[in-house]
């Protein structure tokens, strides 16, 4: 079903049941005004010399098969064609990113359909195939106001090696122009140093850090053991939450790290006449 940005509450209960996977705000807005929908698209391709079929079932181990799995939003609008069609094709870039540590490409796929052929095709010429591979990439809608929109893109994926490669990135995007918003649009001038302080704070929260110890002895690699936040930001009702993914700040067996800046702790930093002014106090 199609689902519009900003519903209004009395039909949060609704959405929420036939759509659970795309949280929406809880801002109360006039859909109409808005006028931008989207509908979840899903593509499913395998692949390879032994794969599992609906006849013929395959224990994951003994597979030879390559797997492909997309989820994302297709945004549509009858009142702003152009709009929509500008954040369908940052949504595509986004699918179609080339996937670290694969075959070098001659020319990049335009469809989402001939990515997966790719991918399947690179697996099928590889000789030394002797497991699975498999790459999913979701793109979801995590929070939406009647000005921004914050997505939330997902990847994971196995193409040989020690482990498998995941990853994730907020992307943000102005919803007047399909533009990506900055913290610089969103912050006032020299507002760097206090955010970095109150990032650390939730970072070593999320953690399970005390407030003092060494970063470095944790396990964390910060140039000079000094905390700064990266620009991989997303927009939500609490507050803007970041994420460095594995090998970022950490080794690999660490994994990721999530955490959210309240915005009580950072209103005064946020600019009054920006796309989170309703968040300053």
């Amino acid at each position: 079903m199609r689902v519009p940005f900003l519903p209004m509450l009395l039909l949060a209960s609704v959405l929420s049941a036939c759509d659970s996977g795309n949280p929406v705000a809880d801002d109360t807005a006039n859909v109409s005004s808005l006028g931008i929908s989207y509908q979840m698209r899903e593509l499913k391709r395998q692949g390879g010399a032994k794969c599992p079929t609906s006849t013929t079932q395959i224990k994951p181990e003994d597979a030879l098969c390559a797997y492909v799995r997309f989820s994302y939003p297709e945004i549509s609008s009858d009142t702003q064609p152009e709009l929509a069609s500008k954040m369908n094709e940052l949504i595509k870039q986004q699918l179609l990113d080339i996937i670290e540590g694969a075959p070098t490409q001659t020319t990049t796929p335009q469809t989402v359909e001939a990515f997966a052929d790719n991918f399947i095709q690179d697996y099928q010429n590889d000789a030394n195939n002797f497991s699975s591979w498999e790459i999913e990439r979701k793109i979801k809608v995590v929070y939406n106001t009647n000005t921004l929109l914050t997505l939330l893109f997902e990847e994971f994926g196995f193409t040989g090696g020690a482990h498998p490669f995941n990853g994730s990135r907020f992307i943000v995007l102005n919803l007047a122009t399909g533009n990506p918003v900055t913290l610089d649009d969103l912050m006032n001038p020299g507002y760097e140093a206090a955010l970095n302080v109150e990032g650390e704070r939730a970072f070593r929260e999320a953690r399970q850090l005390t407030e003092h110890s060494s970063l470095e002895e944790d396990g964390f690699n910060f140039a000079n053991n000094a905390f700064v936040l990266n620009d991989n930001y997303g927009v939500n009702k609490e507050g803007l939450s970041f994420i460095f993914n594995s090998y970022e700040v950490a080794p690999y067996v660490m994994g990721p790290s999530e955490f959210t800046i309240p915005y009580e702790a950072i209103s005064s930093l946020i600019r009054a006449d920006g796309l989170l002014g309703s968040k300053v106090k």
